[in-house]
């Protein structure tokens, strides 16, 4: 695989041996960017934008909660999903994390088939999730400027239907026609812009 198109993980945990178990268990999939420097976790993320973050918690300095905060208060990075990777076993930690914008746990030690899924559920929900934005705004896009193309084609064609109506010379007549047939096929295309804007609305 094309190593630009591959997907890659950000791991960030003070601990070494932390790093070097998930990017054993992740590397054959994706491309690792490792930090045991958590004050360095945005800074890194706004310059490689992983499709997924591994976070520590328990950290000196910045802590993962202090960590997440930072990249979800950042225009670059805020929609990066975080998987907080943790030793911590309550639900206080897991509250706190959830509502600071988490989108899961993994729990230490390290299963190696529970971290490559929930990586894997998150890229996947990811990559839905901007099919459907895309979707979105391709739609909004196509049905707003049909709209706009519309009502100027409806005066072109109702313009030329007047003037047909008017005792001009065949030589006008003949233009009038060609402009009359070329305004039919011009809406003839916005209402199957319309159509397509429509589909799965």
């Amino acid at each position: 695989m094309d190593e630009s198109k591959r997907k890659s993980v950000l791991i960030v945990d003070d601990e070494k041996s932390n790093i070097i178990v998930l990017t054993n268990i992740l590397s054959a999939d994706y491309k690792i960017f490792a930090l045991k420097d958590s004050s360095e976790a945005l800074r890194v993320a706004e310059e490689n934008m992983p499709d997924v973050i591994l976070l520590d918690i328990i950290m000196p300095e910045m802590d993962g909660y202090d960590v997440i905060a930072a990249l979800k208060a950042s225009k670059k990075a805020k929609d990066i999903p975080v998987i907080f990777i943790t030793g911590l076993n309550n639900t206080e930690a897991e509250e706190r994390g959830l509502t600071l914008g988490a989108v899961d746990f993994i729990p230490k030690p390290f299963s190696p088939m529970v971290v490559k899924l929930r990586v894997e559920n998150q890229i996947k929900l990811a990559a839905k999730e901007r099919l459907e934005y895309l979707n979105r705004v391709r739609s909004e896009f196509l049905s707003r400027m049909s709209h706009e193309m519309f009502n100027p084609m409806n005066v072109i064609i109702g313009m030329t239907q007047v003037i047909k109506m008017l005792p001009v010379a065949n030589e006008i007549k003949g233009h009038v026609d060609e402009i009359d047939n070329a305004s039919s096929s011009l809406m003839k295309m916005i209402n199957e812009l319309l159509d397509i804007s429509n589909i799965g609305q």
